[in-house]
């Protein structure tokens, strides 16, 4: 799991770029069905949403399922936490 921000985001191309909380970026693609969960500042939980509800800024926590050579991830989930 990654925790960081969303420095670049790529909704048709399905991708974003995230700022690990050490600096490090990652690139991450999401495959059709990725399971994307926001926040919920009322409940103090999360609802489930869609990639187009994410955000540049962001703050997130990223399930990864793969790694590829060139260094491309590969998301299971994503939960909003900004």
């Amino acid at each position: 799991m990654i925790e960081g921000k969303i420095n670049k985001l790529d909704i048709p191309n399905r991708q974003a770029v995230i700022e690990r909380l050490d600096g490090e970026e990652v690139t991450v693609r999401f495959p059709e069905r990725v399971n994307v969960e926001i926040s919920e500042p009322e409940t103090m939980g999360t609802m489930g949403g869609e990639l187009e509800d994410l955000e540049v800024g962001f703050l997130v926590q990223v399930e990864l399922t793969q790694t590829k050579d060139d260094g491309t991830c590969y998301c299971g989930s994503v939960v909003c936490l900004s």
